[in-house]
């Protein structure tokens, strides 16, 4: 048994036997182990409140995921992938919220139809981006692409640097801006999925080659520049993932346990990668000079949950609640709950178009935020 408290067990009884001080075995009550915000245990939408927190009216085009900014209390930050956009809530949800839509000034190349957001050091994110790099459409897909790092700053996120902007135009001959963007790295084509690890270390979901990557921007090159040389990325498991086109599938890092938890659409599984097993192997093909790219052997990643097992068919966003993965059903709008054993705990289904619950954030089971990608909202699911 895993050394964890076993939250499956409050699954499977309802009496349990227990000594009291006279010796004797009293019995104990336990209640199954629910999650409030999906109902707790009803399946049905009327032991629930759903609450349209953002729309298109707040500039959403086709939010992806979404994540709040811990730095900033209140402060919600989603990705809008047909329009390279972000939009910003303040107080989100709150009596005094308040949106904003911004467009990075290079968001063609840097935010490029974006699938994940992933909040990392303090007042730094990342993105990845489902493009092979056309720039919007301007030229033939080239395959150099991957995930973004930015500032959270408000003063800085999708402002020129005009000190960037000088330097490069000087050193390339001609007008360049390059937006706010911190750092890019460019081997993994069709990112479906980000999460942080530590420092400006994220995961990633390469659905180009298949792979869950490593990538370590080291130190950033600053606002608008585009020095990234210094970038170190492993690639695990390849050809194990697979991508489904427009459904992002999104990663956890459980830092208690170094597990990258992932959402792995194309099989319709979530798996759980191991990140301190695998050593490195042979080096892989770069887009650039002085970075290092190499392929990682022998790391453990196994099966947690089989989708065809219960009913599910695109797993797509995950959060990770204590002992609970949240996931959304892309294929079929419910939201499932399952403990880290991988025991089912509870679902429900939402009142959203197929093909548009997406990304998924909680910090408890008392309440749950959603993107609806085809409905152009963010939702809130609380308890009643």
């Amino acid at each position: 048994m895993s050394a964890r408290l076993s939250a499956a067990c409050l699954l499977t009884l309802s009496l349990i036997g227990c000594t009291g001080k006279n010796g004797k075995t009293d019995d104990v009550k336990v209640e199954p182990l629910t999650v409030p915000a999906l109902g707790g245990g009803a399946h049905s939408l009327d032991a629930v409140t759903v609450t349209v927190i953002g729309s298109s009216d707040d500039g959403l085009r086709n939010p992806r995921d979404l994540g709040f900014n811990p730095e900033v209390p209140g402060e919600l930050w989603v990705v809008s992938g047909s329009d390279d956009a972000m939009v910003i809530f303040d107080d989100a949800g709150g009596p005094n919220q308040a949106s904003e839509r911004l467009i990075d000034p290079y968001a063609l190349h840097f935010m490029d139809y974006p699938s994940s957001i992933a909040f990392g050091a303090p007042m730094t994110f990342g993105t990845c981006q489902e493009s092979g790099n056309t720039y919007n459409g301007q030229g033939k897909a080239n395959y150099f692409m991957g995930p973004t790092l930015w500032s959270s700053n408000r003063e800085i996120f999708a402002e020129s640097n005009p000190e960037a902007v000088q330097y490069l135009t000087d050193l390339y001959g001609f007008h360049t801006d390059l937006g706010s963007h911190l750092d890019m790295l460019h081997e993994s084509p069709y990112c479906m999925g980000m999460a942080w690890e530590r420092d400006n270390v994220y995961w990633v979901f390469d659905g180009h080659n298949g792979a869950i990557g490593r990538y370590d921007f080291a130190v950033d090159h600053g606002v608008g520049y585009d020095d990234h040389s210094d970038g170190l990325i492993s690639k695990y498991v390849t050809g194990s993932i697979l991508r489904v086109e427009d459904v992002p599938s999104h990663l956890e890092f459980e830092h208690e346990t170094s597990y990258l938890y992932i959402a792995d659409t194309g099989n319709n599984t979530i798996k759980v990668l191991d990140t301190l097993t695998g050593q490195p192997g042979s080096d892989l093909r770069k887009k650039e000079s002085g970075t290092e790219h190499y392929e990682v052997d022998d790391a453990e990643m196994w099966n947690l949950i089989h989708g065809e097992d219960h009913g599910m068919v695109a797993p797509s966003g995950l959060a990770l609640v204590g002992e609970v993965v949240l996931i959304t059903d892309n294929a079929t709008s419910t939201i499932w709950a399952f403990t880290v054993e991988g025991e089912l705990i509870d679902h429900l289904t939402l009142d959203v178009e197929p093909g548009g619950l997406m990304g998924i954030w909680a910090d408890s089971l008392d309440e749950i935020w959603v993107t609806d990608a085809v409905g152009k909202q963010v939702l809130r699911i609380s308890g009643n």
